[in-house]
């Protein structure tokens, strides 16, 4: 048995020589999700930093989490990323925060019950943007120039929120964990109308890449007010909604130009009110206007105006745009 004296010895002899230490408890067991809030490398070694596929994480997504390397104070976490080899990775505590799935009071699940929401968030995407970020998405062969999606903002979810979640509050069905590909979540049944009505504002449907599969199962069991054809008709009126208040307009002017976050703030305030400043966060990826999220109250009803539902939202931030953006005209430009 080593002393203490001797241990500490050991470890200072060992830090002398560049020798990482590692200790019998370096790491904690958790149960729990990690938000990343931003794309950061995912290590196989957190020691020695090695990323031989040069795996990362992506800002908005949520990762299961296997363990901490200190239960008081984690400096990093280990995660499942489904499409690495291996999956199991490190990821540091600065790229996002991790929810653990458990409650201490009552140890029950506290983010994956539905009808917990306290309120919504409303994504839209610009999808030429997105294309030119994810180009090896199926839909992103979808680039006619007279189309829907090049000239209007399209649906890529409605989420119920949870304060105390995050943005991990999801899976509140039967499926309870993200899968690899969307495609692999059971199929949604929608009516004739509902599905022509989806295809039209969320391209991936007329594409087939399941995007709608992923929504329903990870946000949509979140809400106890509407059916599934319901939920879906709720976000395509709000789509349609925010499209017809003039933003539409907006891009449609100044698509391939260069735009000053203030006046596209200032377009949407005149149009949907002055409280809807504070409650959009805009993301922007390479320079570009990507997606624009809305904070919605915890109420909504099927043809309310938008205006009326953001005003009586919380005030959300995070926007990263800087002072101006691009506005991507749809085809690749690569």
């Amino acid at each position: 048995m080593i002393s203490a004296r001797m241990s500490a010895a050991l470890r200072m002899l060992l830090l002398m020589l560049g020798i990482s230490y590692v200790s019998a408890s370096w790491a904690d067991k958790v149960t729990g999700l990690f938000s990343a809030q931003q794309s950061c490398p995912a290590y196989v070694s957190k020691n020695k930093l090695t990323n031989p596929d040069h795996v990362q994480i992506m800002a908005g997504e949520d990762y299961e989490t296997l363990e901490v390397n200190r239960a008081d104070r984690p400096s990093w976490y280990r995660i499942i990323v489904p499409n690495a080899n291996p999956k199991a990775r490190w990821v540091s505590a600065e790229c996002g925060q991790f929810q653990t799935g458990q409650d201490n009071a009552t140890g029950s699940s506290v983010c994956n019950i539905a009808g917990q929401l306290d309120s919504y968030v409303l994504a839209l995407s610009w999808q030429p943007a997105f294309c030119e970020t994810k180009p090896e998405k199926t839909e992103c062969q979808l680039n006619d120039p007279a189309s829907y999606q090049a000239r209007h903002f399209t649906l890529h979810g409605l989420w119920p929120n949870k304060r105390q979640c995050g943005i991990s509050y999801g899976f509140c069905g039967e499926i309870r964990a993200k899968r690899d590909k969307f495609c692999d979540y059971p199929e949604i049944k929608l009516d004739v109308d509902s599905h022509v009505s989806l295809a039209e504002v969320m391209p991936s449907v007329k594409a087939g890449s399941c995007l709608e599969r992923h929504e329903w199962h990870k946000h949509g069991t979140c809400q106890t007010a509407w059916s599934m054809e319901e939920y879906f008709d709720l976000s395509v009126d709000l789509t349609r909604q925010f499209n017809e208040s003039g933003m539409a307009y907006f891009m449609n002017r100044r698509i391939g130009q260069s735009v000053r976050t203030d006046d596209f703030l200032n377009r949407l305030a005149a149009v949907l009110g002055a409280a809807a400043r504070e409650r959009v966060k805009l993301k922007c990826e390479q320079g570009m206007l990507v997606e624009v999220q809305m904070s919605l109250g915890a109420e909504l009803t099927m043809g309310e105006d938008l205006e009326r539902l953001m005003a009586n939202a919380p005030v959300q931030s995070g926007s990263n745009c800087g002072a101006a953006f691009q506005i991507d005209a749809i085809g690749l430009s690569r």
